[in-house]
C-alpha cells in the first residue's frame, strides 16, 4: 500500500505540474493572440485614415480645388 500511495503521489504531482505548465501556456497564448488583434486593430484604423485621406485628396484634385488655387487673393 506504501508503495502504491506513493506512485499515486507522483503521479499526481506530475499531472498537477502538466496542468500548469498547460494553464500558463494557455494564458501566454492568450496574451499573444491579443497583443496581435490590437495590433490588426490599428493597422486596420490606420489603413481606414489613409484611405480616408487618399480619397479626400483625389476628390479635391478631381474637383479642380488643388492646394496652389485654393486663396482668392
Amino acid at each position: 500500500m506504501t508503495v502504491l500511495a506513493i506512485f499515486l503521489l507522483i503521479i499526481g504531482t506530475l499531472l498537477v505540474l502538466i496542468g500548469t505548465l498547460l494553464v500558463l501556456i494557455g494564458a501566454l497564448l492568450i496574451f499573444i493572440g491579443t497583443f496581435v488583434i490590437a495590433i490588426g486593430v490599428a493597422l486596420t484604423l490606420m489603413g481606414a485614415a489613409l484611405i480616408a485621406v487618399g480619397t479626400s485628396l483625389l476628390i479635391r484634385r478631381l474637383l479642380g480645388r488643388d492646394r496652389t488655387r485654393s486663396h482668392s487673393w
